[in-house]
């Protein structure tokens, strides 16, 4: 393994540990911040996906391949198939990788302690007493976490950038509400951090499993990458309209706009360069 790919692994898991350790609601991470990082990761995320993904999936290691009947259906179907994984994972999950929670409960306490700087827990529909679902909630996390890194490392050993970044990017406001969580629940420090280490290790887990325990086919490969597309793409749709969708402000349309413009020179598979 190389040391590149020792380095993104490492990445991925100090990034969500050094984000979670901002407390959110404080005067290190305001809500604004949280905001406008989630809509840059959801745009960089978007762009990437058609920019460098994609492209991969379809050019490869083997592009004559795509000659055989049937084989472009299947891609199709693959990301289509990951658009439902996320939408079933998202049953777990209630949205947390939009960058924040959809439980009603936890967003109304959320803005008392916003607003007041008080936290008074209180019971709500979906929680047992006053403790929020946390364990539901990092299975799905995981599940996400684990296939999303699946296709990092390509049949070359080369790492895709475009979806390391997005990743990166795409876990900073996951922390966060993470470990608001966990404050909520009043878990000590030890156990926060390893629930956080948990979530953190399963992307290079991914990736891991797939280099060592899967087969190197390259059409197992683009089709295990349509399905990581269709559940970046769920994702970011999601992102991109669920964030202010109803009051559309000149700071989220510079947000898209630079994210865009990152994800295009952010390097892709090999493949694709002699294209620009």
């Amino acid at each position: 393994m190389s040391t590149t790919v020792i380095l993104s692994y490492l990445l991925i898991i100090v990034g969500i540990v050094a984000w979670a350790s901002l407390v959110p609601g404080s005067r290190h991470v305001g809500s604004k911040f949280t905001s406008c990082i989630t809509i840059f990761g959801g745009a960089f995320l978007f762009a990437s996906c058609f920019i460098n993904l994609v492209p991969h999936i379809f050019l490869g290691d083997d592009p004559y391949r795509f000659v055989t009947p049937g084989i472009h259906f299947k891609i199709a179907a693959s990301v289509m198939v990951g658009f439902l994984i996320q939408l079933l994972l998202e049953q777990l999950t209630r949205g947390i990788e939009h960058g924040h929670n959809h439980c009603p409960c936890c967003e109304e306490e959320q803005e008392s302690v916003e607003h007041h700087h008080s936290h008074h827990p209180h019971p709500g529909h979906c929680h047992t007493g006053s403790v929020h679902p946390v364990t539901g909630l990092l299975i799905g996390l995981c599940i996400h976490a684990f296939l999303e890194g699946m296709p990092l490392v390509d049949l070359d050993g080369d790492i895709h950038q475009g979806l390391l970044y997005g990743i990166v990017l795409h876990n900073i406001p996951i922390a966060l509400v993470l470990v608001g969580l966990f404050i909520n629940n009043h878990y000590s420090l030890w156990r926060s951090l390893g629930l956080l280490m948990l979530f953190a290790v399963m992307t290079p887990l991914g990736s891991l499993c797939n280099i060592y325990l899967l087969p190197a086919n390259p059409l197992l490969q683009s089709l295990i990458m349509g399905v990581v597309v269709g559940i970046l793409l769920h994702v970011s749709v999601n992102i991109l309209f669920d964030h202010d969708h109803n009051n559309f402000t000149i700071t989220k349309l510079l947000l898209i706009l630079i994210a865009f413009t990152a994800a295009y020179f952010t390097p892709g598979c090999p493949e694709i360069y002699p294209m620009f």
